[in-house]
């Protein structure tokens, strides 16, 4: 082989060494255009390239921005936050004083700026009304007799302490320096220590008297109110009284604190549990009676009132007497029986006898042994007599108070943890007495007691529905005048309990009205029952009914407009006074919104229609759910006995099928007044008119003359009321008129006029200004875009994390279910094994 030429060598190199040049891409260059050319200068930003540009804006964001909002709300430096720490210009003095200013104004805080008590003053740690002791707060180094008061050592210790006394003024002294500084050390610590000795027992006589006074300032301060007590009763004058309230302003006196609504809740709760405890007591007999109660005997006392003194001979009476109580305390235990009255009344008739059996069998032995002393044993005779009575008397008492005990409605519940308990305790009472049981229900198991009575009142609040329910489900009439009774009284209830928990309100109501809508759509021609038109008479006292859309009332209102108009009149008497008892609650639920119910003014025109004679309407129509041969609510006979208080409508119209004359008198009438209330609420639309015109028609062609008169003067009022609406004047709708068009305005042609100046003339100083003014407002538009760079880059950065962190736990979930997958496989492979 032949070797390889250099040349050949060298081009190889160079072609590896050969740096690429890398051709841009005319698409990514962006020209740049200027609005003025000058000819000669080279223009820096003719062109650029913003792919490039923005790769290195965002190389720079990483190694910056991104750094700080990686390590944002990290702390690994501690901060001296302390006011002049950082500051070297400041002395220690400057701090301080920087320091207390800071204290001083953190009492002019919102939470201090109402304390109007003087500044406390302190020494050493201590307030100056802790320190009772009349010691001088001075240090150790007290002064001397010798010494003034300003602190300046005595003329005489710097004399000879400082400068020795000079040769002169003591020349046989003999004492060296180091000798007479210790003998001045010696002198002033026994100074010191005879003014401590001084200081201590001045400290223990002040102490001393202190106590002293202590112990005969209640005598003093006794018999000082007792002098000023005696003068004011001498002194005060009407007179001087009412110069005085002229003279000074009324003082306010205190009275008691205001309690929090949790403070009245627990004194009713406590108040409750208290009468509780003496319902039970009075129960089991524990009565406090006074004249029962122990006497105080006298040391003389020769107990001639006791009863076993005086038939200490007569074994029987004391034997029927011990069984007599001990029978009296069986009955008392047996207070859960159903037939405690007559045992109660049984045991009374036994007492008697016995009392009987007792008196004959005393005075037969009293007439056997004391014959001799007959009047003495008469007299003894009459006192037990008197003390058995008394005793009977007492026991009858007692039973009587044990009976009311029993009758009578405990205090203290608990929250029902079923709807059967809630039953349990409300069926066997009278609405009354239902309304006590839940208003004490509700006292004891408030929500503010204790948090976890809001789920407990929350299902209250449930089964009281389904108790309104059931009350409400019956065929019988004295049975719906109790529901409607106790539907009064638990109202006020269900509200409070309905806006502790609003959002389980809704929840319960609306999962009830969708059940009775649904049972309704089963059978469209058939009238519901009242359990389902109690709710709506519910619903509007719970909510609010003026509201435009009510997730609640809204469709209740739509619900009762569609019952209007597709249910049937086949039970006629209950049927009417339902379709009544429906158009009554839309006048409640439209009298504030004031809205225009259609389903009802067609069913008040058909209870008009089916009272008018058929003669009378031949050629008229009529709309379902009415028909024109169904004229049940024509009065044939004049009716003028009828008496004007039983108007009104029933209860028991809801449940009886019977049509009498009544019924059709107080059907048309409640009907008319229906009428009246929503002619008056309708009466500010343009078209009222032609609402009522068609019950204005039938009201005219029938003259109502087996009606009383006062439904003739009920309808004529009626009549009088429509017949005022025709004449009132229509706004009639007419096109818009035309608005005049204005004259044409020219816009005055302006001849621009260039001087060939560039610039107007101004000052240097205006000019500098101008210059700084644009540059800043350019520099801002840029750090405005910089901005909004950076935003949109650390949303980006945010985004990626998210998403980061969403495939991560994705992938955990999917491994968690795919070793669940094996582990079922498995499971199941043993399983079979098996």
């Amino acid at each position: 082989m032949g070797k390889m030429k250099k040349k050949n060598l060298s081009e190889s190199v160079q072609q590896k060494n050969k740096k690429q040049f890398h051709q841009t891409n005319p698409f990514e260059i962006q020209i740049n255009r200027d609005k003025q050319k000058v000819l000669g200068r080279k223009s820096k930003n003719d062109r650029g390239l913003p792919g490039i540009s923005r790769a290195k804006a965002i190389n720079r964001r990483k190694q910056s921005l991104l750094q700080e909002y990686i390590l944002q709300d990290k702390n690994n430096v501690f901060l001296d936050k302390r006011i002049g720490e950082k500051n070297y210009a400041m002395n220690t003095e400057d701090k301080a004083t920087a320091r207390f200013a800071m204290e001083r104004m953190k009492a002019h805080k919102r939470d201090k700026i109402f304390n109007l008590n003087d500044e406390v003053l302190t020494h050493r740690g201590q307030t100056l009304e802790e320190i009772e002791k009349f010691d001088d707060p001075r240090s150790d180094d007290e002064f001397s007799d010798n010494e003034n008061v300003s602190g300046k050592l005595d003329e005489n210790f710097v004399q000879e302490a400082h400068f020795g006394g000079g040769i002169l003024s003591k020349a046989d002294s003999t004492l060296s320096r180091k000798d007479l500084i210790d003998q001045l050390i010696a002198e002033s610590k026994k100074q010191k220590a005879e003014k401590q000795k001084i200081r201590k027992e001045t400290i223990g006589l002040t102490e001393k008297l202190d106590s002293e006074w202590k112990d005969l300032l209640p005598f003093m301060s006794a018999s000082k109110k007792s002098t000023e007590n005696i003068d004011d009763t001498t002194k005060t004058d009407a007179y001087d009284v009412a110069v005085r309230q002229l003279k000074f302003e009324a003082r306010g006196h205190p009275s008691e604190k205001l309690k929090s609504e949790q403070q009245i809740i627990q004194e009713e709760k406590e108040k409750l549990e208290k009468l509780e405890a003496d319902r039970l007591a009075r129960m089991k007999g524990f009565v406090c009676d006074t004249g029962n109660q122990f006497k105080h005997k006298s040391a003389d006392d020769l107990e001639d009132g006791f009863i076993m003194e005086t038939i200490e001979d007569n074994d029987d009476i004391d034997d029927s007497i011990i069984i007599d109580t001990n029978i009296n305390q069986e009955s008392n235990d047996e207070d859960d029986n159903d037939d405690k009255q007559t045992e109660n009344k049984s045991e009374y008739i036994t007492d008697k006898e016995r009392v009987k059996n007792i008196n004959t069998r005393k005075d037969s032995k009293n007439q056997e042994k004391y014959s001799e002393s007959n009047t003495k044993d008469n007299t003894h005779v009459q006192n037990s007599c008197d003390k058995i009575q008394q005793i009977r008397n007492d026991l009858s008492k007692q039973k009587e108070i044990m009976e009311k005990a029993r009758n009578e409605l405990s205090y203290t519940y608990s929250a029902p943890e079923s709807y059967e308990e809630l039953e349990k305790l409300l069926s066997h009472y009278n609405a009354d007495y239902q309304s006590v049981i839940v208003d004490r229900i509700i006292k004891c198991n408030h929500w503010t007691l204790d948090g976890r009575n809001r789920e407990k009142m929350s299902s209250l609040f449930v089964y009281l529905l389904q108790y309104i329910n059931n009350c409400a489900s019956t065929e019988s009439a004295d049975d719906l005048i109790k529901c409607f009774q106790i539907f009064d009284r638990l109202c006020p209830y269900l509200y409070d309990l309905a806006h502790m928990n609003s959002e389980n309100a809704k929840i319960c109501i609306q999962e009830v009205i969708e059940e009775k809508y649904n049972k309704f759509e089963k059978n469209k021609t058939k009238f519901p029952g009242m359990d389902t038109l109690i709710f709506f008479k519910l619903v509007s006292l719970l909510f609010p009914t003026s509201d435009f859309r009510h997730p609640i009332v809204s469709p209740c209102l739509i619900f009762m407009s569609q019952i209007l108009i597709q249910a049937r009149i086949k039970k006629y008497r209950s049927d009417i006074s339902k379709g009544l008892f429906i158009c009554t609650l839309i006048l409640e639920y439209t009298i504030l919104s004031k809205r225009f119910a259609p389903s009802v003014i067609n069913f008040l025109r058909g209870i008009i229609y089916i009272t008018t004679p058929a003669v009378l309407t031949q050629n008229m129509k009529i709309i379902p759910p009415f028909k024109t041969t169904n004229k049940v609510l024509v009065v044939n006979k004049a009716a003028n006995t009828i008496d004007s208080n039983s108007t009104h409508m029933f209860a028991s119209d809801l449940i009886h099928e019977k049509l009498d004359d009544i019924f059709r008198i107080r059907s048309l009438l409640t009907a008319v007044n229906l009428l009246i209330e929503f002619k008056n609420q309708l009466q500010e639309l343009e078209s009222a008119y032609s609402i009522f015109e068609h019950i204005l028609q039938l009201l005219k062609i029938n003259e109502f003359n087996q009606y009383p008169p006062y439904v003739r003067d009920r309808i004529k009022e009626l009549v009088t009321e429509l017949e005022f609406l025709q004449n009132k004047k229509l706004e009639y709708i007419v096109q818009e008129k035309k608005r005049p068009k204005p004259l044409k305005t020219y816009e005055p042609k302006i001849m621009a006029i260039y001087s060939g100046k560039r610039n107007k003339s101004m000052s240097k100083e205006k000019a500098e200004r101008e210059k700084l003014l644009h540059k800043y407002k350019r520099e801002f538009k840029g750090a405005i875009r910089e901005i909004r760079k950076d935003r949109d880059f650390l949303a980006k950065v945010q985004i990626g994390q998210q998403i980061k962190s969403d495939i991560i736990r994705r992938q955990k979930i999917n491994k968690i279910f795919g070793e669940a997958a094996n582990q079922q496989s498995e499971f199941k492979k043993m399983k079979k094994r098996k």
